[in-house]
Protein backbone atom coordinates (compact mmCIF):
# COMPACT_ATOMS: atom_id res chain seq x y z
CA UNK A 1 0.00 0.00 0.00
CA UNK A 2 2.93 2.37 0.57
CA UNK A 3 3.71 2.30 -3.15
CA UNK A 4 0.08 3.07 -3.96
CA UNK A 5 0.14 5.93 -1.45
CA UNK A 6 3.31 7.39 -2.96
CA UNK A 7 1.84 7.23 -6.46
CA UNK A 8 -1.38 8.87 -5.21
CA UNK A 9 0.54 11.80 -3.69
CA UNK A 10 2.64 12.30 -6.81
CA UNK A 11 -0.42 12.31 -9.06
CA UNK A 12 -2.73 14.35 -6.76
CA UNK A 13 -0.46 16.90 -5.11
CA UNK A 14 -2.34 19.78 -6.73
CA UNK A 15 -5.68 18.33 -5.59
CA UNK A 16 -4.43 17.98 -2.01
CA UNK A 17 -3.17 21.58 -2.14
CA UNK A 18 -6.55 22.76 -3.45
CA UNK A 19 -8.24 20.86 -0.60
CA UNK A 20 -5.95 22.56 1.92
CA UNK A 21 -6.39 26.02 0.41
CA UNK A 22 -10.17 25.67 0.69
CA UNK A 23 -9.88 25.15 4.46
CA UNK A 24 -7.23 27.62 5.64
CA UNK A 25 -6.96 31.34 5.21
CA UNK A 26 -3.71 31.77 3.29
CA UNK A 27 -1.40 30.10 0.79
CA UNK A 28 1.46 29.54 3.27
CA UNK A 29 -0.80 27.63 5.68
CA UNK A 30 -2.22 25.63 2.78
CA UNK A 31 1.29 24.56 1.77
CA UNK A 32 2.06 23.47 5.35
CA UNK A 33 -1.19 21.55 5.57
CA UNK A 34 -0.51 19.88 2.20
CA UNK A 35 2.82 18.58 3.46
CA UNK A 36 1.23 17.36 6.71
CA UNK A 37 -1.48 15.49 4.77
CA UNK A 38 1.04 13.89 2.43
CA UNK A 39 3.18 12.75 5.37
CA UNK A 40 0.13 11.39 7.24
CA UNK A 41 -0.97 9.42 4.15
CA UNK A 42 2.46 7.80 3.85
CA UNK A 43 2.62 7.00 7.57
CA UNK A 44 -0.88 5.46 7.57
CA UNK A 45 -0.62 3.53 4.28
CA UNK A 46 0.17 0.20 5.93
CA UNK A 47 -3.07 0.36 7.92
CA UNK A 48 -5.17 0.24 4.74
CA UNK A 49 -6.17 -3.37 4.15
CA UNK A 50 -7.46 -3.37 0.56
CA UNK A 51 -7.06 -1.15 -2.53
CA UNK A 52 -10.84 -0.79 -2.67
CA UNK A 53 -10.84 1.03 0.69
CA UNK A 54 -7.88 3.19 -0.24
CA UNK A 55 -9.45 6.35 -1.66
CA UNK A 56 -12.14 6.70 1.00
CA UNK A 57 -9.53 6.27 3.70
CA UNK A 58 -7.22 8.85 2.11
CA UNK A 59 -9.72 11.67 2.47
CA UNK A 60 -10.54 10.60 6.01
CA UNK A 61 -6.82 11.00 6.76
CA UNK A 62 -6.89 14.44 5.14
CA UNK A 63 -9.84 15.52 7.29
CA UNK A 64 -8.25 14.31 10.52
CA UNK A 65 -4.93 15.96 9.61
CA UNK A 66 -6.74 19.24 9.03
CA UNK A 67 -8.33 19.04 12.51
CA UNK A 68 -4.94 18.38 14.13
CA UNK A 69 -3.43 21.23 12.13
CA UNK A 70 -6.04 23.66 13.42
CA UNK A 71 -5.60 22.48 17.03
CA UNK A 72 -1.84 23.00 16.83
CA UNK A 73 -2.31 26.37 15.31
CA UNK A 74 -4.72 27.45 18.00
CA UNK A 75 -2.16 26.49 20.66
CA UNK A 76 0.64 28.27 18.73
CA UNK A 77 2.73 25.07 18.68
CA UNK A 78 4.34 25.72 15.32
CA UNK A 79 6.61 28.36 13.79
CA UNK A 80 6.39 29.57 10.22
CA UNK A 81 9.57 29.45 8.17
CA UNK A 82 10.72 32.31 6.00
CA UNK A 83 10.61 30.30 2.77
CA UNK A 84 7.48 28.20 2.84
CA UNK A 85 8.99 24.93 4.14
CA UNK A 86 7.50 23.14 7.20
CA UNK A 87 9.27 23.35 10.57
CA UNK A 88 10.84 19.87 10.53
CA UNK A 89 13.01 20.77 7.53
CA UNK A 90 15.16 22.97 9.78
CA UNK A 91 17.37 19.97 10.61
CA UNK A 92 19.04 20.30 7.21
CA UNK A 93 19.96 23.94 7.82
CA UNK A 94 21.28 22.95 11.23
CA UNK A 95 23.39 20.09 9.88
CA UNK A 96 24.98 22.28 7.21
CA UNK A 97 26.62 24.26 10.00
CA UNK A 98 27.72 21.36 12.22
CA UNK A 99 30.39 18.65 12.29
CA UNK A 100 27.79 16.32 10.70
CA UNK A 101 27.89 18.36 7.49
CA UNK A 102 30.02 15.70 5.78
CA UNK A 103 27.42 13.03 6.54
CA UNK A 104 24.75 15.31 5.08
CA UNK A 105 26.84 15.82 1.93
CA UNK A 106 27.28 12.07 1.63
CA UNK A 107 23.53 11.55 1.68
CA UNK A 108 22.85 14.43 -0.72
CA UNK A 109 25.41 12.94 -3.14
CA UNK A 110 23.31 9.76 -3.24
CA UNK A 111 20.11 11.61 -4.17
CA UNK A 112 19.09 11.33 -7.79
CA UNK A 113 17.88 13.83 -10.36
CA UNK A 114 15.44 16.53 -9.30
CA UNK A 115 15.66 15.62 -5.60
CA UNK A 116 19.35 16.52 -5.52
CA UNK A 117 18.98 19.60 -7.72
CA UNK A 118 16.13 20.99 -5.60
CA UNK A 119 17.97 20.36 -2.34
CA UNK A 120 21.21 21.97 -3.52
CA UNK A 121 19.41 24.98 -5.00
CA UNK A 122 17.31 25.55 -1.87
CA UNK A 123 19.77 24.84 0.94
CA UNK A 124 23.14 25.64 -0.62
CA UNK A 125 22.32 28.25 -3.27
CA UNK A 126 19.79 29.86 -0.89
CA UNK A 127 17.10 30.17 -3.55
CA UNK A 128 13.43 30.45 -2.61
CA UNK A 129 10.98 27.77 -3.72
CA UNK A 130 9.69 29.83 -6.63
CA UNK A 131 13.26 30.62 -7.70
CA UNK A 132 14.09 26.90 -7.60
CA UNK A 133 11.03 26.16 -9.72
CA UNK A 134 12.04 28.80 -12.26
CA UNK A 135 15.63 27.58 -12.39
CA UNK A 136 14.70 23.92 -12.90
CA UNK A 137 11.70 24.56 -15.12
CA UNK A 138 9.24 22.69 -12.90
CA UNK A 139 6.14 23.72 -10.96
CA UNK A 140 6.27 25.23 -7.48
CA UNK A 141 4.21 22.28 -6.22
CA UNK A 142 6.80 19.81 -7.50
CA UNK A 143 9.60 21.75 -5.77
CA UNK A 144 7.62 21.47 -2.53
CA UNK A 145 7.09 17.78 -3.08
CA UNK A 146 10.76 17.06 -3.88
CA UNK A 147 11.87 18.94 -0.77
CA UNK A 148 9.28 17.11 1.32
CA UNK A 149 10.45 13.72 0.05
CA UNK A 150 14.10 14.71 0.42
CA UNK A 151 13.63 15.45 4.13
CA UNK A 152 12.40 11.91 4.67
CA UNK A 153 15.20 10.36 2.63
CA UNK A 154 17.92 12.39 4.34
CA UNK A 155 16.59 11.80 7.84
CA UNK A 156 16.66 8.07 7.24
CA UNK A 157 20.07 8.10 5.56
CA UNK A 158 21.85 10.28 8.12
CA UNK A 159 20.96 7.84 10.88
CA UNK A 160 22.44 4.90 8.94
CA UNK A 161 25.94 3.49 8.83
CA UNK A 162 26.72 3.42 5.12
CA UNK A 163 28.57 0.40 3.77
CA UNK A 164 29.65 0.93 0.18
CA UNK A 165 29.79 -2.17 -2.03
CA UNK A 166 33.05 -3.99 -2.71
CA UNK A 167 33.18 -2.56 -6.24
CA UNK A 168 33.77 0.87 -4.66
CA UNK A 169 37.35 -0.16 -3.86
CA UNK A 170 37.86 -3.45 -5.70
CA UNK A 171 36.37 -3.27 -9.21
CA UNK A 172 35.57 -6.61 -10.81
CA UNK A 173 37.30 -7.51 -14.09
CA UNK A 174 35.34 -6.45 -17.15
CA UNK A 175 36.19 -6.51 -20.85
CA UNK A 176 33.86 -5.33 -23.59
CA UNK A 177 33.93 -7.12 -26.95
CA UNK A 178 32.00 -6.45 -30.15
CA UNK A 179 31.59 -8.15 -33.53
CA UNK A 180 30.20 -5.58 -35.91
CA UNK A 181 29.43 -4.76 -39.51
CA UNK A 182 29.38 -1.11 -40.47
CA UNK A 183 30.98 2.11 -39.35
CA UNK A 184 33.40 2.41 -36.45
CA UNK A 185 32.12 4.61 -33.61
CA UNK A 186 34.90 5.96 -31.42
CA UNK A 187 32.60 6.93 -28.56
CA UNK A 188 31.02 3.46 -28.50
CA UNK A 189 34.31 1.60 -28.39
CA UNK A 190 35.89 3.98 -25.89
CA UNK A 191 33.08 3.59 -23.37
CA UNK A 192 34.99 0.89 -21.56
CA UNK A 193 38.44 2.45 -21.65
CA UNK A 194 37.55 3.46 -18.08
CA UNK A 195 36.30 1.27 -15.25
CA UNK A 196 33.01 2.87 -14.23
CA UNK A 197 30.73 1.83 -17.15
CA UNK A 198 31.69 -1.84 -16.82
CA UNK A 199 31.08 -1.77 -13.04
CA UNK A 200 27.63 -0.25 -13.61
CA UNK A 201 26.73 -3.07 -16.01
CA UNK A 202 28.03 -5.75 -13.63
CA UNK A 203 26.16 -4.25 -10.66
CA UNK A 204 22.81 -4.10 -12.48
CA UNK A 205 23.24 -7.41 -14.34
CA UNK A 206 21.10 -9.75 -12.27
CA UNK A 207 19.01 -7.28 -10.26
CA UNK A 208 17.63 -3.92 -11.44
CA UNK A 209 19.06 -1.03 -9.41
CA UNK A 210 18.21 2.62 -8.89
CA UNK A 211 20.81 5.32 -9.37
CA UNK A 212 20.93 5.65 -5.58
CA UNK A 213 21.57 1.92 -5.12
CA UNK A 214 24.28 2.01 -7.77
CA UNK A 215 25.85 5.01 -6.06
CA UNK A 216 26.09 3.08 -2.78
CA UNK A 217 27.36 -0.07 -4.47
CA UNK A 218 30.06 1.78 -6.43
CA UNK A 219 30.87 4.55 -3.95
CA UNK A 220 30.26 7.19 -6.64
CA UNK A 221 27.98 10.19 -6.30
CA UNK A 222 24.73 10.01 -8.28
CA UNK A 223 25.55 13.20 -10.18
CA UNK A 224 28.44 11.40 -11.92
CA UNK A 225 26.57 8.14 -12.45
CA UNK A 226 23.63 9.70 -14.24
CA UNK A 227 25.64 10.75 -17.30
CA UNK A 228 27.30 7.34 -17.52
CA UNK A 229 23.94 5.57 -17.32
CA UNK A 230 22.49 7.91 -19.97
CA UNK A 231 25.36 7.00 -22.33
CA UNK A 232 24.96 3.28 -21.71
CA UNK A 233 21.21 3.64 -22.25
CA UNK A 234 21.82 5.52 -25.51
CA UNK A 235 23.64 2.50 -26.94
CA UNK A 236 21.21 -0.11 -25.57
CA UNK A 237 23.66 -1.58 -23.05
CA UNK A 238 21.38 -0.79 -20.11
CA UNK A 239 17.66 -0.11 -20.04
CA UNK A 240 15.09 1.43 -17.74
CA UNK A 241 13.19 -1.35 -15.97
CA UNK A 242 10.61 0.22 -13.66
CA UNK A 243 10.29 2.08 -10.38
CA UNK A 244 13.35 4.16 -11.18
CA UNK A 245 15.54 1.10 -11.70
CA UNK A 246 17.90 0.14 -14.51
CA UNK A 247 19.04 -3.29 -15.67
CA UNK A 248 21.93 -4.34 -17.87
CA UNK A 249 21.01 -5.37 -21.42
CA UNK A 250 24.22 -7.21 -22.31
CA UNK A 251 25.32 -10.84 -22.09
CA UNK A 252 28.25 -11.13 -19.69
CA UNK A 253 30.44 -14.22 -19.55
CA UNK A 254 31.29 -14.47 -15.87
CA UNK A 255 34.00 -16.46 -14.13
CA UNK A 256 31.26 -18.68 -12.71
CA UNK A 257 30.06 -19.47 -16.23
CA UNK A 258 33.54 -20.39 -17.45
CA UNK A 259 34.25 -22.56 -14.42
CA UNK A 260 31.05 -24.55 -14.89
CA UNK A 261 31.47 -24.74 -18.67
CA UNK A 262 35.04 -26.06 -18.53
CA UNK A 263 34.24 -28.47 -15.73
CA UNK A 264 31.19 -29.88 -17.52
CA UNK A 265 32.57 -29.87 -21.08
CA UNK A 266 35.94 -31.32 -20.07
CA UNK A 267 34.34 -34.69 -19.34
CA UNK A 268 32.57 -34.59 -22.70
CA UNK A 269 35.46 -33.48 -24.90
CA UNK A 270 38.52 -35.42 -23.69
CA UNK A 271 37.25 -38.93 -24.57
CA UNK A 272 35.62 -37.71 -27.80
CA UNK A 273 38.70 -35.89 -29.11
CA UNK A 274 40.88 -38.84 -28.08
CA UNK A 275 38.80 -41.13 -30.31
CA UNK A 276 39.01 -38.64 -33.20
CA UNK A 277 42.80 -38.41 -32.89
CA UNK A 278 43.22 -42.19 -32.66
CA UNK A 279 41.25 -42.49 -35.89
CA UNK A 280 43.34 -39.78 -37.58
CA UNK A 281 46.57 -41.48 -36.48
CA UNK A 282 45.47 -44.59 -38.34
CA UNK A 283 45.44 -42.50 -41.53
CA UNK A 284 48.89 -40.93 -41.21
CA UNK A 285 50.30 -42.98 -44.09
CA UNK A 286 47.53 -41.80 -46.44
CA UNK A 287 47.97 -38.23 -45.17
CA UNK A 288 51.69 -38.29 -45.90
CA UNK A 289 51.04 -39.61 -49.41
CA UNK A 290 48.39 -36.97 -50.13
CA UNK A 291 50.51 -34.12 -48.84
CA UNK A 292 53.42 -35.04 -51.09
CA UNK A 293 56.75 -33.75 -49.87
CA UNK A 294 56.14 -33.67 -46.06
CA UNK A 295 58.35 -36.61 -45.20
CA UNK A 296 60.53 -34.16 -43.24
CA UNK A 297 57.63 -33.54 -40.80
CA UNK A 298 57.30 -35.69 -37.67
CA UNK A 299 54.09 -37.50 -36.80
CA UNK A 300 53.55 -35.04 -33.94
CA UNK A 301 53.94 -32.08 -36.28
CA UNK A 302 51.48 -33.56 -38.77
CA UNK A 303 48.98 -34.36 -35.99
CA UNK A 304 49.04 -30.75 -34.77
CA UNK A 305 48.26 -29.52 -38.27
CA UNK A 306 45.57 -32.17 -38.80
CA UNK A 307 44.01 -31.34 -35.43
CA UNK A 308 43.66 -27.69 -36.47
CA UNK A 309 42.22 -28.69 -39.86
CA UNK A 310 39.66 -30.93 -38.13
CA UNK A 311 38.67 -28.25 -35.59
CA UNK A 312 38.33 -25.51 -38.20
CA UNK A 313 36.43 -27.60 -40.75
CA UNK A 314 34.33 -29.25 -38.04
CA UNK A 315 33.18 -25.86 -36.83
CA UNK A 316 32.45 -24.77 -40.41
CA UNK A 317 30.44 -27.93 -41.03
CA UNK A 318 28.40 -27.30 -37.87
CA UNK A 319 27.67 -23.67 -38.81
CA UNK A 320 26.58 -24.66 -42.33
CA UNK A 321 23.86 -26.80 -40.75
CA UNK A 322 22.74 -24.03 -38.37
CA UNK A 323 22.42 -21.03 -40.64
CA UNK A 324 19.42 -19.78 -38.63
CA UNK A 325 21.91 -18.23 -36.21
CA UNK A 326 24.27 -16.84 -38.81
CA UNK A 327 24.77 -13.07 -38.79
CA UNK A 328 21.87 -12.46 -36.44
CA UNK A 329 23.22 -9.02 -35.68
CA UNK A 330 21.42 -6.36 -33.66
CA UNK A 331 21.46 -2.63 -34.29
CA UNK A 332 24.32 -1.09 -32.31
CA UNK A 333 24.24 2.51 -33.52
CA UNK A 334 23.17 4.33 -36.68
CA UNK A 335 23.61 1.93 -39.63
CA UNK A 336 25.96 -0.40 -37.77
CA UNK A 337 24.87 -3.85 -36.65
CA UNK A 338 26.65 -6.45 -34.60
CA UNK A 339 26.84 -8.46 -31.42
CA UNK A 340 28.48 -7.20 -28.27
CA UNK A 341 29.15 -8.95 -24.99
CA UNK A 342 31.15 -8.61 -21.80
CA UNK A 343 33.69 -10.85 -20.11
CA UNK A 344 34.12 -10.70 -16.34
CA UNK A 345 36.98 -13.09 -15.75
CA UNK A 346 40.59 -12.27 -14.85
CA UNK A 347 42.13 -14.93 -17.06
CA UNK A 348 40.89 -18.01 -18.85
CA UNK A 349 42.79 -21.18 -17.95
CA UNK A 350 45.93 -21.18 -20.10
CA UNK A 351 45.39 -24.74 -21.28
CA UNK A 352 42.01 -23.74 -22.79
CA UNK A 353 42.74 -20.25 -24.10
CA UNK A 354 44.09 -19.19 -27.46
CA UNK A 355 45.85 -16.06 -28.64
CA UNK A 356 44.19 -15.96 -32.03
CA UNK A 357 43.45 -17.76 -35.29
CA UNK A 358 43.36 -16.61 -38.88
CA UNK A 359 43.28 -17.45 -42.56
CA UNK A 360 45.10 -14.92 -44.66
CA UNK A 361 46.26 -14.43 -48.26
CA UNK A 362 49.91 -13.43 -48.57
CA UNK A 363 51.44 -11.71 -50.55
CA UNK A 364 49.39 -10.73 -53.58
CA UNK A 365 47.34 -13.94 -53.23
CA UNK A 366 50.33 -16.18 -54.04
CA UNK A 367 49.47 -18.40 -51.09
CA UNK A 368 47.12 -18.47 -48.12
CA UNK A 369 47.80 -19.62 -44.59
CA UNK A 370 45.65 -21.08 -41.84
CA UNK A 371 46.72 -21.24 -38.22
CA UNK A 372 45.72 -21.07 -34.56
CA UNK A 373 47.95 -19.89 -31.74
CA UNK A 374 47.12 -21.77 -28.55
CA UNK A 375 48.06 -20.17 -25.24
CA UNK A 376 49.45 -23.44 -23.90
CA UNK A 377 52.13 -23.41 -26.65
CA UNK A 378 53.48 -20.03 -25.55
CA UNK A 379 54.62 -17.09 -27.65
CA UNK A 380 57.62 -18.96 -29.05
CA UNK A 381 55.37 -21.07 -31.25
CA UNK A 382 52.97 -18.23 -32.07
CA UNK A 383 52.51 -17.32 -35.72
CA UNK A 384 51.27 -13.93 -34.62
CA UNK A 385 54.51 -13.23 -32.78
CA UNK A 386 56.65 -14.48 -35.66
CA UNK A 387 54.46 -13.62 -38.64
CA UNK A 388 57.08 -11.97 -40.96
CA UNK A 389 59.62 -14.76 -40.59
CA UNK A 390 56.99 -17.50 -41.04
CA UNK A 391 55.59 -15.85 -44.17
CA UNK A 392 59.09 -15.39 -45.63
CA UNK A 393 59.83 -19.07 -45.03
CA UNK A 394 56.67 -20.13 -46.91
CA UNK A 395 57.58 -17.79 -49.78
CA UNK A 396 61.05 -19.33 -49.94
CA UNK A 397 59.56 -22.86 -49.95
CA UNK A 398 57.22 -22.02 -52.83
CA UNK A 399 60.12 -20.45 -54.74
CA UNK A 400 62.12 -23.62 -53.97
CA UNK A 401 64.83 -21.73 -52.13
CA UNK A 402 64.71 -23.79 -48.88
CA UNK A 403 63.46 -27.11 -47.54
CA UNK A 404 60.08 -26.67 -45.81
CA UNK A 405 59.82 -26.81 -42.01
CA UNK A 406 56.03 -26.37 -42.20
CA UNK A 407 53.31 -28.00 -44.28
CA UNK A 408 52.83 -26.34 -47.67
CA UNK A 409 50.16 -27.83 -49.96
CA UNK A 410 48.63 -27.26 -53.34
CA UNK A 411 44.87 -26.73 -53.44
CA UNK A 412 44.42 -30.25 -54.86
CA UNK A 413 46.49 -31.72 -52.04
CA UNK A 414 44.46 -29.81 -49.46
CA UNK A 415 41.18 -31.12 -50.89
CA UNK A 416 42.53 -34.67 -50.94
CA UNK A 417 43.74 -34.34 -47.34
CA UNK A 418 40.36 -33.03 -46.16
CA UNK A 419 38.68 -35.95 -47.97
CA UNK A 420 40.90 -38.48 -46.17
CA UNK A 421 39.91 -37.16 -42.72
CA UNK A 422 36.29 -36.43 -43.69
CA UNK A 423 34.80 -38.78 -41.08
CA UNK A 424 36.99 -37.23 -38.36
CA UNK A 425 35.88 -33.75 -39.44
CA UNK A 426 32.24 -34.86 -39.16
CA UNK A 427 32.94 -36.26 -35.69
CA UNK A 428 34.50 -32.92 -34.77
CA UNK A 429 31.39 -31.12 -36.09
CA UNK A 430 29.25 -33.28 -33.77
CA UNK A 431 31.56 -32.39 -30.89
CA UNK A 432 31.27 -28.67 -31.66
CA UNK A 433 27.48 -29.09 -31.66
CA UNK A 434 27.57 -30.72 -28.23
CA UNK A 435 29.76 -27.93 -26.90
CA UNK A 436 27.32 -25.39 -28.33
CA UNK A 437 24.40 -27.05 -26.50
CA UNK A 438 26.48 -27.33 -23.33
CA UNK A 439 27.43 -23.64 -23.37
CA UNK A 440 23.85 -22.52 -24.15
CA UNK A 441 22.37 -24.57 -21.31
CA UNK A 442 24.92 -23.30 -18.80
CA UNK A 443 24.60 -19.68 -19.91
CA UNK A 444 20.83 -19.86 -19.50
CA UNK A 445 21.35 -20.64 -15.81
CA UNK A 446 23.86 -17.80 -15.40
CA UNK A 447 22.28 -15.02 -17.47
CA UNK A 448 19.25 -12.98 -16.30
CA UNK A 449 15.91 -13.74 -17.93
CA UNK A 450 15.88 -10.34 -19.64
CA UNK A 451 18.54 -11.50 -22.13
CA UNK A 452 17.49 -15.15 -22.43
CA UNK A 453 16.47 -14.69 -26.07
CA UNK A 454 20.00 -13.64 -27.05
CA UNK A 455 21.89 -16.56 -25.50
CA UNK A 456 21.86 -18.94 -28.49
CA UNK A 457 22.92 -16.26 -30.97
CA UNK A 458 25.73 -15.00 -28.73
CA UNK A 459 27.08 -18.51 -28.07
CA UNK A 460 26.87 -19.35 -31.79
CA UNK A 461 28.85 -16.28 -32.77
CA UNK A 462 31.47 -17.04 -30.11
CA UNK A 463 32.00 -20.70 -31.02
CA UNK A 464 35.68 -20.12 -31.89
CA UNK A 465 36.29 -18.54 -28.47
CA UNK A 466 34.49 -21.33 -26.64
CA UNK A 467 35.67 -24.32 -28.69
CA UNK A 468 38.94 -23.82 -30.55
CA UNK A 469 41.28 -23.40 -27.61
CA UNK A 470 39.23 -25.73 -25.45
CA UNK A 471 39.32 -28.64 -27.91
CA UNK A 472 43.05 -28.06 -28.49
CA UNK A 473 43.73 -28.14 -24.77
CA UNK A 474 41.63 -31.28 -24.28
CA UNK A 475 43.48 -32.94 -27.17
CA UNK A 476 46.74 -32.50 -25.26
CA UNK A 477 45.14 -33.58 -21.95
CA UNK A 478 43.86 -36.75 -23.64
CA UNK A 479 47.45 -37.88 -24.25
CA UNK A 480 46.79 -38.48 -27.95
CA UNK A 481 48.35 -35.16 -28.99
CA UNK A 482 51.86 -34.57 -27.59
CA UNK A 483 53.37 -31.17 -26.91
CA UNK A 484 55.55 -30.13 -29.90
CA UNK A 485 59.10 -31.52 -30.07
CA UNK A 486 60.00 -29.36 -33.07
CA UNK A 487 60.86 -25.72 -33.82
CA UNK A 488 58.43 -23.18 -35.21
CA UNK A 489 54.63 -22.86 -35.13
CA UNK A 490 52.60 -25.98 -34.44
CA UNK A 491 49.06 -25.68 -35.83
CA UNK A 492 49.96 -23.93 -39.09
CA UNK A 493 49.90 -24.78 -42.79
CA UNK A 494 49.97 -22.94 -46.13
CA UNK A 495 48.26 -23.58 -49.47
CA UNK A 496 49.58 -22.38 -52.83
CA UNK A 497 46.84 -20.60 -54.76
CA UNK A 498 46.23 -21.70 -58.35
Amino acid sequence: MKQLATEFIEENLKTIFAYSLSRVSNKEDAEDLTNDIALAILQSADKIKTPEAFYGYIWAIAANTYKKFMRRRSRNQFDELDDEIPQESDFIDDLIRTEDAMILRREISLLSGEYRKCTVAYYYDNLGCQEVADKLGISLEMVKYYLFKTRKILKEGISMERDFGEKSFNPAPFRFEALFSGNYNKEYYNLFQRKLPGQILLSAYYTPMTVRELAIELGVASVYLEEEIALLEKYGLIEYAKNGKFQTKLTIFTEEFYNEYFKTADKLVIPAVADILKSAKGKLEKIRAAAGYIKHLTDTQILWIITWIMIRNGRNQFTQNHSQYDRKYNELYKDTTGICYGISCDNLPKEYDFIGFAETNYPNDIFRTSFIDLALLGEKRSVGENFPSVMKHVSDVINQKVEPSVMVLSEAQENELIGIIGSEISAMADLVGKLFECAVNIMRTHAPKTIADEVEVIIYQLLPTLTFGFIGGCAVKSGELLMPDFEGPAAFYAVKNN
